[in-house]
């Protein structure tokens, strides 16, 4: 009790420190009035409003003030493995900004254990990969974890700092996440910033806390022949392991006990296990271009004061302006990617010039391309207690567990790319390139030895593209790989948009098609724990065929996409139950998790539907999915997912942006995967002891505010929350959250 109290006083500390940090953070720009960024990434000043509601951008509107002016302007990009850039939305939409810290995902898609920051696993088949890991422990923290392609690189004018904090009101078991972006140039061509995470979620259960820590430093230089984008990561991860409550009825039926439970009063079967994990790396990519100068007309109406213009490397230009339905303005790029609107204003005035009606610019005609990737990985099972009443089996000797699983990664791709349009017969881009990775495993043999396993695999491959056609765009992707062991290895893709007008709307049509045949990864083949132990050296390689199409109206709102699924020798975790009775003649099961693959072929089916619809300041949104799978227990999906929100948008005095609504997430029951501690990762379910999840919606009622440079919510989450029962589970005997009071803060500035 006293090690309980102790934590949770240096949790609350810590927050009370979070929270004095945010304000020596946001204090400084409410005094001198910056510039700063809107809701649409915009640079503003604090002072001006138009008739409608809206502010004026980029100008200051009192010609007299004599306090020195701070130039605006950002753009923000991501960026691939063969450094291409895609123009993307700075992160600043008050829009569903109440929704972004939900671990199950803004439109409830994951399963997860309930607390912020768990581990999860998405119901629909869209969101699952095809292809398997090599450290498959961190797949399930993709809430916190940020690959290196969703990380938004910046160039900007003035530095820029960002600063996020959402919070549960309860001191004992809430949720609190806090994460500061900053983002500054060295000059125009070198640009860098950080992004710093801390997640701490007390969890409504007992022993279920999370605590995460990230951060990213990242880098950018964009000349006119060299490019490079680079990235240092560290992410610790600490989850706390229950094994879930030990009676459902707790929750589902608790009129069959004498006395009302609180949360924390419910037993649950495990109470001294983490697991801890740590995420490390870097990763850089680089490209030099070789090719020649040519001299093009200015357009007339930005020749004006900029002294000269960049390359066409340097310039996204947008193709197509559009407002949301939530009033929100943006910017699309001739892919169709969003940009901001500061962006576009950067694009256009690196155009103005004084007297010059043309200028020179750089037409890249091969690249060479290298990307470096290092990856530290390691994932601890600690357990302060003998589990022999969880898990069936017991390898390693002694009453505790300490089983340590390492990753050490180092790969290094080379490729060659001619570039697309570099004349008029160029038209689609052709890259061929060659990989060579470098994998490190360590899995546990005693408590205190390790032996280690080396894999060196080998990829070719080739790709066919247009990117830069405004109507028709292509992917072609084709590539083989091998260990030495795991010859037959393969993956072909392909994909193409259709942009087109039809009856005064802008439709987008696309459509995918990709065949992955791989040999499931190291800890598929090879695991040994205390509770753990396979060597399945044999395993067939994995063949997974998916076909998919996704058609878009920008005019209705309308989203319709089609998924279909092959997979041949599906790979899985699968947990057997074995009943037990104690000396006292309680019965209960433990655990033992396995790997199997599927005999039969698994074919899978998914239909999803978006559809917003607005009636004046009355807006409903709505995402609904059917999905079909030809063996519920061996890939088990609920057939009917539904998310819906349904809001009213006004402003008040012109200056805050106010969205008051109730959203719901429900999807039917199904056999959904249940959870082993001990591998931090979800199993089938054993056929013979089958339960289902589902079934159960979730309300949340919210009020979301967006005030010049400042986004803040108040929800309350779960409104529909009973204690009289039938709350819900969140993954097989571990229960959904009660209902909480959630309230979200952002601030955007430049310093």
């Amino acid at each position: 009790m006293v090690v309980k109290v102790r934590l949770r006083t240096f949790a609350h500390n810590n927050m009370k420190r979070f929270l004095y940090l945010l304000l020596l953070l946001l204090l400084p720009a409410s005094v001198s009035a910056q510039r700063i960024l809107d809701g649409q990434g915009r640079s503003m000043s604090m002072n001006t409003d138009d008739g409608n509601g809206s502010s004026h951008f980029s100008k200051s509107e009192d010609k007299h003030k004599k306090e020195k002016k701070i130039p605006t302007g950002l753009r923000v990009w991501t960026v691939n493995e063969w450094n291409e850039r895609a123009s993307v939305a700075i992160d600043t939409f008050s829009h569903a900004f109440q929704n972004s810290n939900f671990t199950d995902g803004p439109t409830g898609r994951y399963t997860t254990l309930g607390n912020m920051g768990s581990p999860r696993l998405s119901r629909w088949m869209v969101d699952r990969p095809m292809e398997m890991s090599y450290f498959i422990f961190s797949e399930p923290y993709d809430f916190f974890i940020r690959p290196f392609n969703s990380i938004h690189f910046t160039n900007t004018l003035a530095p820029i700092t960002n600063a996020t904090y959402h919070e549960t009101t309860s001191s004992d078991n809430g949720e609190d996440r806090f994460t500061a972006k900053f983002a500054v140039n060295a000059n125009k061509q070198i640009g860098f910033g950080f992004h710093l995470d801390y997640l701490y979620g007390r969890g409504y259960y007992n022993h279920q806390n999370t605590s995460q820590l990230g951060f990213t430093l990242y880098g950018s230089i964009l000349k006119e022949r060299y490019q490079a984008h680079l990235s240092l990561y560290s992410n610790y991860l600490k989850t706390a392991e229950n094994g879930g409550i030990e009676d459902d009825d707790y929750i589902d039926h608790p009129e069959n006990f004498p006395s009302k439970f609180g949360t924390k009063d419910i037993p649950t079967r495990i109470n001294y296990a983490w697991n801890k994990m740590y995420v490390d790396g870097a990763q850089l990519t680089h490209s030099y271009s070789i090719g020649f100068h040519k001299t093009v007309p200015l357009p007339k109406d930005t020749a004006r004061h900029t002294p000269s213009a960049p390359s066409a490397e340097q310039v996204v230009r947008p193709a197509t302006i559009i407002i949301n339905k939530a009033g929100d303005t943006i910017q699309l790029d001739s892919s169709g990617a969003k940009i901001s609107a500061s962006f576009a204003a950067v694009n256009a005035s690196v155009h103005r010039d004084t007297l010059k009606t043309d200028t020179s610019i750089f037409v890249p005609v091969t690249s060479f391309i290298h990307t470096l990737k290092l990856s530290y990985n390691q994932k601890k099972f600690l357990a302060n207690e003998h589990l022999n009443s969880f898990y069936t089996n017991d390898y390693l000797s002694g009453d505790s567990a300490k089983d340590v699983y390492g990753y050490t990664a180092v790969s290094n791709m080379l490729a060659i790319e001619l570039r697309e349009g570099f004349n008029k017969w160029a038209l689609a881009g052709i890259r061929l390139f060659a990989q060579h990775d470098f994998n490190h495993y360590s899995i546990p043999l005693t408590a205190v030895t390790t032996e280690g396993y080396n894999e060196n695999r080998i990829t070719l491959g080739g790709m066919l593209f247009r990117h830069q056609s405004k109507t028709f765009r292509y992917n072609l992707l084709a590539q083989t790989s091998s260990d030495g062991n795991s010859f037959g290895e393969f993956k072909l893709h392909a994909d193409a948009n259709l942009h087109f007008r039809l009856f005064g709307d802008s439709i987008d049509f696309s459509a995918h098609a990709t065949a992955v045949n791989q040999q499931p990864t190291f800890y598929y083949r090879h695991m040994q724990g205390k509770y753990l132990w396979w060597d399945n050296s044999s395993l067939d390689k994995q063949m997974t065929t998916r076909i998919g199409a996704v058609l878009t109206s920008r005019k209705t709102h309308t989203r319709l996409a089609f998924d279909v699924e092959n997979i041949k020798k599906y790979t899985f975790f699968y947990s057997t139950l074995t009943p037990t009775t104690d000396d006292n003649g309680n019965e209960y099961t433990t655990m033992a998790t396995s790997v199997r693959q599927a005999g039969d072929n698994i074919q899978l089916l998914s239909l999803s539907l978006n559809q917003d619809f607005t009636f004046g300041i009355f807006n409903w949104e709505n995402e609904l999915a059917y999905q079909a799978t030809s063996d519920k227990r061996i890939f088990p999906l609920p057939a009917f997912s539904a998310y819906t929100n349904l809001y009213i948008l006004f402003h008040v005095a012109k200056v805050l942006r106010v969205e008051l609504g109730a959203d719901l997430r429900y999807f039917t029951q199904y056999y959904a995967p249940t959870y082993d501690p001990a591998l931090g990762m979800y199993a089938n379910q054993d056929v013979d002891h089958l339960i289902k999840v589902g079934n159960h919606p979730i309300v949340n009622v919210y009020a979301n505010f967006h005030l010049k440079h400042t986004r803040f919510y108040v929800m309350y989450s779960h409104v529909n929350y009973s204690n009289d029962g039938g709350s819900g589970f969140a993954a097989p005997h571990y229960p959904v959250n009660p209902g909480m009071l959630k309230l979200g803060l952002s601030w955007n500035f430049f310093n």
